[in-house]
């Protein structure tokens, strides 16, 4: 029943030349160069095994050296890894990788498919999977992904069962490269506490700090549930995560950690999370909350970023959040890429910044403009937005780099859903109709440079704020 994720083939992989396969840890770290991504389906997942994959190298390596090898990360690296072998045991009867035993006569047992949220369990409404606790379940693999998502993913469960390190998880921000081993350098950054802390996987039931500093391999591994897989059984069935077929693991405990309260100021600073201008993480709004509810999404990411210098050399940003609402009775995960050089230089930044606020404050307020009422004008411009936001972001990179004409470029897109908007609000053929379709048809954003930006243009309902 041994499952070591150091040799085991769990990871799917998508490499440089487009083949995919299954890789254990130190393959994926020594053939990091060699492959494009993990190739998870799930952003999640994605997300979830990249971080891990950065932990280890701080635990094994400490801070990045001064120059990335010319090739992959060189396996006498990772001796360690080889050195702690007990410790990546998904199974057996004492050490777990991210398991902690279950207490007796306390801890009740669970579907395994708790490990994965796109994955209904108990009462649950299946939409488009369709899953029976006790029949069905996950292979090793998934499970093994499913722990690595606590840490980031986790939302809060009830009492005595807290979220991930981040609380309601944020917006994930991480710079791409054209491999794995690109992608891993860019998050690999200096620390400048010597104290990385503890991983899970050699303390799984490690608490946090009651005050203080957060050490960065604590943060990135914390694990908010007590989880101890079931051993797989037969006969052998397809997981409902991945299709895969073998014995399959259908219960294991799932338990709370109990309070997680801290005695004054805990301090975790995340190395791939973006903060808004009071210095708060950035996190996804209610997609239900609004028509055009994530239509601004990315123009406050991309100034998260720019405040965090987080684009510095980068060509490609990967944004993966996940959203919940009404305590998880609904439950979004989404990514895309935000395409844009970086710059290193301190005052284009902050004009950059003031951009992106004037551009927000001005999509906002064209309803105003348009409409006889406040809320005729703003049901109209919330039903076009989504459509002319998404033409924008794709030129995020021309907007940091190209200035003025470049943002009076992307005012211009809201013309022709503006003279579609027209012609519904004021038709007939009126002198006054004729008018009025012409001022309405010309309204777009005002990006002069003497347009300023609104001190309250913070996030509010819809998310895009």
């Amino acid at each position: 029943m041994n499952y070591n994720l150091i040799e085991e083939k769990w990871l799917l992989v998508l490499w440089k030349n487009g083949d995919t396969n299954r890789v254990g840890i130190i393959e994926a770290l020594t053939q990091a160069e060699r492959i494009r991504q993990i190739a998870a389906s799930n952003p999640m997942d994605r997300v979830a095994v990249l971080r891990f994959l950065l932990a280890l190298l701080y635990w094994c390596q400490g801070n990045a050296p001064d120059k990335i090898p010319d090739d992959s990360f060189p396996p006498d690296w990772f001796e360690k890894l080889h050195d702690n072998k007990d410790s990546f045991d998904l199974l057996g009867k004492e050490k777990r990788f991210y398991q902690c035993k279950p207490v007796s006569g306390k801890d009740e047992k669970l579907s395994a498919n708790y490990l994965m949220q796109e994955v209904p369990t108990g009462i649950n409404i299946s939409h488009f999977k369709h899953s029976t606790d006790g029949i069905n379940g996950l292979c090793r693999a998934c499970c093994a992904r499913g722990l690595l998502r606590l840490p980031s993913f986790a939302t809060s469960g009830g009492r005595g069962k807290p979220p991930g390190i981040n609380a309601k998880p944020p917006i994930y921000v991480i710079p791409l490269g054209s491999s794995l081993a690109e992608t891993l350098w860019f998050s690999w950054r200096q620390v400048s506490s010597p104290n990385l802390g503890t991983p899970a996987w050699e303390k799984p039931d490690s608490q946090l700090p009651k005050t203080g500093e957060i050490p960065l391999l604590t943060g990135l591994t914390w694990l908010p549930r007590r989880v101890w897989l079931d051993n797989p059984e037969g006969p052998e069935a397809h997981c409902i995560s991945c299709g895969r077929k073998e014995q399959l693991i259908r219960q294991c405990v799932f338990a709370g950690i109990g309070s997680t309260k801290s005695d004054g100021d805990r301090i975790w600073r995340d190395l791939h999370v973006i903060r808004d201008s009071k210095d708060m993480v950035v996190k996804p709004g209610n997609a239900l909350g609004a028509a055009d509810a994530a239509a601004g999404q990315w123009a406050w990411i991309m100034a998260g970023s720019l405040r965090g210098q987080k684009t510095d050399g980068k060509t490609r940003l990967w944004v993966v959040s996940f959203a919940t609402v009404q305590n998880d009775k609904y439950l979004e995960a989404i990514e895309y890429e935000i395409p844009f050089p970086g710059t290193s230089d301190g005052q284009k930044v902050q004009e950059n910044i003031e951009k992106i606020e004037i551009w927000q404050k001005e999509g906002k307020g064209l309803g105003k403009k348009i409409g006889r009422s406040k809320v005729e004008g703003s049901a109209l411009i919330a039903a076009i937005r989504p459509q002319v936001e998404n033409e924008v972001s794709a030129q995020a990179g021309a907007l940091i780099s190209g200035g003025e004409d470049a943002w009076e470029q992307a005012a211009r897109e809201y013309r022709p859903m503006m003279a579609a908007i027209a012609k519904s609000l004021s038709p007939g053929y009126t002198t006054a109709a004729v008018e009025r379709r012409k001022q309405i048809a010309n309204v777009k954003p005002n990006m002069g440079p003497n347009t300023k930006a609104s001190k309250k243009s913070g996030r509010k309902k819809g998310g895009d704020k």
